[in-house]
């Protein structure tokens, strides 16, 4: 099963918020329920207060009458004196109703009380307690009856007060506590917010600095340990936890890395391609071979991407074959972008934890080898026409000299032709012995490039040519500073001098100069000029291959081979330089051999 992790924050409330809001409907149910308990506890608190009150006073006047033994003409006196303020009401009453005192009222002009509720009641249960409005009065009253009997003889002390000033008490008492619970709510709730804070800091900090860790991978410095044990254990860990995560982190790193530079590094064309037809990883050489643009091609289809048909249908059969592990399937293909290029494709199954997760593709260059093989396949077909040519003629020659009479004359001319066949035989033999022989060294790295005077290799190859500037009257100069030094083979050099020098002589006109110029700028540049008919341009780098002639049948009067520019180029090559051919007014041809410079200290 894969875990799913929510990285978003949108719907997450901060933890402190979640605590402080969490304490606030506890804070405010509580004191709610806090103010109501007290709203009715005070309530009844109060009005057995009163009760008392008006019981104590009741008792009081009681006390009096007793004191004064019951006579009437004192009552209203005693009713008089015991209301001691105007809010406090005291009513006298005897069994029948009749009223014999008042503080408020005459007496004898205020009805018979023995219907009043409260009245009635205290005569049945010896006392009362009741709420109504008073008609005599004409306002809302609180009454407390108590009867007693004295000397045979049941009477009545009423006191009331009204209920306004008891309410007005009352609502104040009961504002005050609603404004003093207000006041400890909001209390309580600053409180509870600052504790909130003060617990969730710690967490706050290590959730800013894991959150900086998560967007960095870096740590600046370690989390601070907080006071407390559980959160100091969880900094500890989360410490320990992002120091073990970088190493992870620089482990697959400097692996990545290392893949990184291992198919960077790589000459084969790297392709990995997985079930869904995505590209997933490809190196440069790969873009290169397929002339692809690396930023736009991951994450993007194969088929949208290489255009190459034969390609495509290798990779969509191995995508879609089921093949085995280490199961390689190979083909060629040609593929023309700037150049035509050959390249061997091995297809090979992407296994991921046991799984077949894709194809990857190998692209190797082997347009080098394709074209080798068909220069072999050239050299092969020249060497066999040019071999074949003079073999045909010898034995054409043989056979009339063994069926016909000849003359002596005859003989000798045909034996001369004969000989000039054999000649150029192995004029080519020994031209591909040297071609052979160079190459051989240059596998065998046993050439030795040693610096010396380059104006010494060149009066060197010009003596070696001496010969041959006599037949066609050729003068050869030499024009090069005496302090120029090269690192050559001087052999190699020479030999390559005089194919020049002979490649002047055979083609260039009689009675004319050949001239060696040396130039030294960035490079060395040898020249060898001739007059004779000019190359048309459109040969100058093909005269470099073997067996390559422009008109073979001046070639073969000549007494060319073909392969003498071959060994020049091959020789340069060797040395470090190259070779090419350029042409000037007045018929004038240039072969030109660079090599590398070397300075040399003068004293």
């Amino acid at each position: 099963m894969e875990l799913v992790i929510d990285f978003t924050m949108k719907k997450h409330k901060p933890l402190f918020l979640r605590l402080f809001l969490s304490y606030t409907p506890i804070i405010i149910i509580g004191i709610f329920l806090l103010i109501l308990l007290v709203y009715f506890s005070t309530n009844q608190f109060y009005n057995g207060l009163i009760k008392k009150e008006l019981q104590n006073r009741a008792n009081i006047v009681f006390d009096w009458i007793e004191t004064n033994n019951s006579k009437i003409n004192t009552i209203q006196d005693i009713a008089t004196k015991s209301s001691n303020n105007k809010t406090v009401r005291v009513t006298i009453i005897i069994e029948d109703g009749t009223v014999v005192g008042d503080s408020h009222k005459n007496p004898d002009f205020m009805d018979n009380h023995q219907g009043r509720k409260e009245i009635i009641q205290a005569i049945k249960n010896g006392s009362s307690f009741s709420l109504r409005f008073s008609k005599t009065l004409n306002k809302e009253l609180m009454y407390y009856a108590l009867s007693k009997s004295i000397n045979d003889k049941i009477w009545i002390v009423r006191i009331s007060i009204p209920l306004e000033e008891y309410r007005d008490t009352i609502s104040t008492l009961q504002l005050n506590i609603v404004f003093l619970g207000v006041f400890v709510v909001l209390a309580l709730l600053f409180l509870s917010y600052f504790i909130s804070k003060q617990v969730t800091a710690p967490l706050d900090v290590i959730r800013k600095e894991t959150e900086k860790y998560v967007s960095t991978l870096k740590i600046t410095t370690p989390l601070k340990i907080p006071n407390t044990r559980e959160l100091a254990s969880l900094a500890s860990s989360l410490n320990k936890m992002a120091l073990e995560l970088n190493k992870r982190i620089k482990q697959i790193k400097n692996e990545k890395d290392d893949k990184v530079s291992i198919l960077s590094s790589m000459q084969e064309g790297i392709l990995a391609i997985d079930t869904n037809k995505k590209i997933i990883s490809i190196n440069d050489i790969a873009i290169q071979y397929l002339n692809l643009n690396k930023k736009t091609i991951l994450k993007k289809t194969y088929s949208s991407v290489i255009e190459n048909k034969k390609l495509k249908k290798i990779i969509k059969k191995s995508i879609s074959t089921k093949i085995k592990t280490h199961q390689i399937f190979q083909k060629e293909i040609e593929i023309i972008n700037n150049k035509t290029k050959y390249y061997l494709i091995n297809t090979s199954p992407l296994i991921r934890s046991g799984k077949n997760k894709g194809v990857l593709i190998v692209l190797n260059d082997i347009t080098h080898q394709k074209q080798l093989e068909k220069v072999r396949q050239d050299f092969v077909a020249n060497v066999s026409h040019e071999l074949k040519t003079p073999i045909t003629s010898i034995i054409g020659f043989v056979e009339i000299l063994n069926q016909r009479d000849l003359t002596k004359d005859e003989q000798d001319l045909f034996l001369e032709k004969i000989l000039n066949h054999t000649n150029r035989m192995n004029a080519i033999i020994d031209d591909l012995l040297k071609l052979s022989k160079i190459e051989s060294q240059e596998e065998d790295d046993s050439i030795e490039l040693i610096e010396q005077n380059l104006l010494t290799i060149l009066e060197a190859a010009r003596e070696d040519f001496k010969e041959s500037t006599l037949k066609n009257n050729n003068t050869i100069n030499i024009r090069c500073d005496k302090t120029i030094n090269v690192k050559v083979d001087s052999f190699l050099l020479r030999e390559a001098l005089y194919n020049l020098l002979e490649n002047a002589a055979k083609y260039g006109y009689p009675n004319t100069e050949v001239n060696i110029i040396v130039e030294k700028k960035e490079r060395v540049f040898i020249h060898v000029e001739n007059q004779g008919e000019d190359i048309n341009p459109k040969y100058w780098e093909k005269i470099f291959q073997r067996f390559y002639r422009i008109d073979k049948s001046r070639n073969r009067k000549a007494g060319g081979t073909g392969l003498g520019l071959a060994i020049v180029k091959h020789i340069t090559f060797v040395n470090g330089g190259g070779t090419k051919v350029s042409q000037s007014k007045n018929h004038l041809t240039r072969f030109t051999i660079s090599l590398p410079l070397i300075k040399v200290e003068t004293i």
